[in-house]
């Protein structure tokens, strides 16, 4: 363990910070304020850091603390271990104000409603929601793609038809609520419904592969920056089509392991210097409409559970 200097929002500039799966507290004297887990400390005091120059309460929090604690761990489970045993012991006073899920987004559809498709901070209303996704701007980015691609909703301003649909880049289902159009003349929004569950709730679409496929031809044909341009949407798509099968499973997601437990995709028991420890972990009640959503607070433990549960049954 290392101790370092917190002072204002900043540690001192000659300390050699550790790499590798950490866990941090933040104290006051002795008092722990808040704490967390990360794979790159380095980044993660700088986007505290950053946090705390543009948000008055993050700041005010942040300045408060005089001490870093740094614990290294080989592993990211052993680091969560830890992390979860400290809190079943500690009630950190800003734990909840500092914590990282604030960062997440859920992902809204509703074919009968404008804009169809859009970025959300929570699930209190009646879209169908996703997620949460880790980034605003990786989420933004997939619908800018399945709207090219399929020629789907990624409406950017109020009013509508825009000039998408005049430039041909959209198929107008915004005309559906036109007044002045007749039923003959509107797009079919149970079409839409179709193609949106099609595109984005179903992790085996075929989208990826026929952008694959696309690119692999204009590599074949010598046209690189083109297969460049292609390489970038298959990153982002291969990424969401991974968290999208984690929010498949995580929520029914159950398995032990010699040291820890796993029920509904979040750690139910462990073992850690010799005790054994038991987290009650209260049983969420989901709406229809949040079938792939679950608990921004539940997240980064959940992706972590999910990912160590993936790497192992390939093992």
């Amino acid at each position: 363990m290392i101790s370092i200097e917190w002072d204002k929002n900043r540690c001192p500039n000659n300390i050699e910070l550790p790499s590798g799966w950490v866990f941090y507290t933040f104290r006051q004297g002795d008092e722990p304020l808040w704490c967390g887990i990360t794979p790159n400390v380095a980044q993660r005091l700088k986007v505290i850091r950053q946090k705390a120059e543009n948000d008055s309460r993050y700041g005010e929090n942040s300045s408060a603390a005089d001490t870093l604690r740094i614990e290294s761990y080989p592993r990211a489970i052993d680091a969560l271990i830890r992390f979860k045993v400290f809190l079943s012991k500690q009630q950190p006073r800003f734990q909840h104000a500092m914590r990282t899920s604030s960062d997440y987004v859920y992902l809204a559809l509703d074919a009968r409603r404008f804009p169809f498709v859009c970025v959300k901070e929570d699930t209190n209303d009646d879209w169908t929601y996703l997620g949460p996704w880790r980034g605003r701007f990786f989420l933004t980015d997939v619908i800018d793609s399945f709207a090219r691609i399929l020629k789907l909703p990624n409406c950017e301003t109020d009013s509508h038809p825009c000039e998408k649909l005049e430039s041909g880049a959209c198929q107008g289902w915004c005309q559906a609520f036109a007044e002045d159009l007749s039923e003959d003349q509107k797009p079919d929004l149970e079409k839409l419904e179709t193609l949106l569950r099609e595109t984005y709730l179903h992790p085996q679409n075929g989208i990826l592969e026929m952008i694959s496929k696309e690119r692999d031809r204009y590599f074949d044909d010598l046209e690189f920056a083109k297969a460049d341009l292609l390489d970038d949407e298959i990153e982002k798509l291969t990424q969401y089509r991974d968290w999208l099968n984690f929010l498949y499973v995580t929520k029914s997601l159950n398995y032990n392991e010699e040291k820890f437990g796993v029920m509904n995709g979040l750690m139910s028991w462990c073992l850690y210097e010799g005790m054994s420890y038991e987290f009650a972990n209260a049983p969420v009640s989901y709406r229809d409409n949040e079938l792939l959503a679950i608990n921004l607070i539940d997240t980064d433990e959940a992706r972590l559970l999910y990912e160590y549960h993936v790497k192992h049954r390939k093992g």
